[in-house]
């Protein structure tokens, strides 16, 4: 990771006045002290004898008993198996590594543990990122949501507790990966979570057909943060948010959609509300949020939720598609080609858009291609010497 330099901290404490007694002040003060010695001690009496039978091992008398909730039994369950895992070293420089599974193994745990074979060995990868939440806006997960009953959008064969116990079983600390507004399935079902047209107060489709949720749909937040909230909670300690973006609206949609706020020079500011708020929620449960920005996007100025004055996070992955870099980056007044080797390539991303992300800390993603493992590692360290050590393959 290139970390900015954030300065020092400074925590200020509150100190509490006391005050003196009188001295029949300080009799009743005796007094009560006694008697709530002696309650305590009573009580503590009570709730101890009972909880030492309770826990006594075999070979003492036998305990009477008792139903287990589900709750503890998973919690033992975890318990269990994080006493189990093989050790992965840790870092102490705040750098992420991690390796990204594909939603094609997504399908169940032993597709998952099977992804985990292939993570690069002898890299020191810590994390490992799964797809919880799609571009399309399924959901690879059984999700606790009342909005969400349909099993074409949220897996029903894995809970998120399964998924975080696989990832740890290997020895692997689990991060997850949603798609935030590029989500085609959510407005079918509720058309109010798009982007709304005028005339015909239908659900607005880009040029693939494609529905897109809107920053601007409140109770589609309300959605986001109860997924960001599950999953945090579940026990990812990283949560990466993807396609913090609009659409590309041409002229005509934004004709047809008639919203002021689309044509604003401020409307980014409804992308750093919506991170905010799942911040918020993800940082509730101790895990850690994550924007991740196109390179392509970037470089060519459409990235719209780099903010830094306005976001609450300030890590940012920074996603190079190789395949997408590869056809070339167009800004408007200028195109880039991308022809070299998987080293030179991004090494000129990074040249072309540190001014972007200088006050963020930055994990590189490399993604898409077919390109030779051995070029994206060496790719990999290519940039760790220019002070890019957080990465994440795949």
């Amino acid at each position: 990771m290139k970390l900015k330099n954030k300065g020092r901290k400074i925590y200020k404490t509150k100190e509490k006045n006391y005050y003196g007694k009188s001295p029949v002040g300080k009799f009743f003060s005796a007094l009560l002290s006694v008697l709530l010695i002696g309650g305590i001690g009573f009580l503590g009496y009570s709730v101890a004898g009972p909880w030492i039978n309770y826990t006594r091992k075999q070979g003492d008398e036998e305990p009477s008993e008792t139903e287990t909730s589900e709750e503890e039994e998973t919690s033992a369950e975890i318990q269990t198996e994080n006493n189990e895992v093989s050790s992965v070293p840790e870092s102490d420089d705040g750098t992420y590594k991690a390796f990204f599974i594909s939603e094609y193994d997504m399908s169940n745990t032993e597709s998952i543990e099977t992804a985990l074979g292939r993570v690069p060995q002898e890299q020191g990868i810590e994390y490992v990122e799964v797809p919880l939440k799609l571009q399309s806006g399924k959901l690879t997960y059984k999700t606790s949501s009342p909005l969400i009953t349909d099993s074409e959008i949220s897996q029903p064969e894995m809970t998120l507790r399964e998924i975080v116990r696989t990832i740890k079983k290997e020895g692997y600390k689990p991060s997850a990966y949603i798609s935030v507004f590029a989500d085609n399935t959510i407005p079918k079902i509720y058309p109010q979570y798009s982007y709304m047209l005028t005339e015909s107060l239908s659900a607005w489709q880009d040029r693939n057909d494609n529905f897109w949720a809107s920053p601007f749909s409140s109770d589609y937040t309300d959605y986001l943060t109860f997924i960001a909230d599950e999953i945090s909670e579940a026990g990812f300690e990283k949560i990466i948010c993807s396609d913090l973006s609009f659409p590309q609206f041409s002229d005509r949609d934004i004709e047809k959609l008639n919203d002021t706020r689309l044509e604003s020079g401020a409307r980014y500011t409804y992308l750093t509300d919506t991170a905010n708020v799942l911040n918020k929620a993800i940082t509730a449960h101790d895990s850690e949020m994550m924007i991740e920005v196109s390179a392509s996007d970037v470089i060519s100025g459409k990235a719209e939720v780099m903010k830094p004055l306005f976001l609450d996070s300030d890590t940012i992955v920074l996603n190079v598609n190789l395949e997408e870099i590869s056809r070339g980056v167009d800004t408007g007044s200028t195109v880039y080609e991308f022809e070299g080797s998987v080293s030179e390539n991004l090494l000129k991303v990074l040249e072309l858009s540190e001014d972007e992300f200088s006050d963020f800390n930055v994990t590189v993603r490399i993604s898409g291609g077919s390109n030779n493992t051995s070029d994206v590692l060496r790719a990999k360290d290519d940039i760790a010497e220019k002070g890019f050590t957080s990465f994440v393959l795949g």
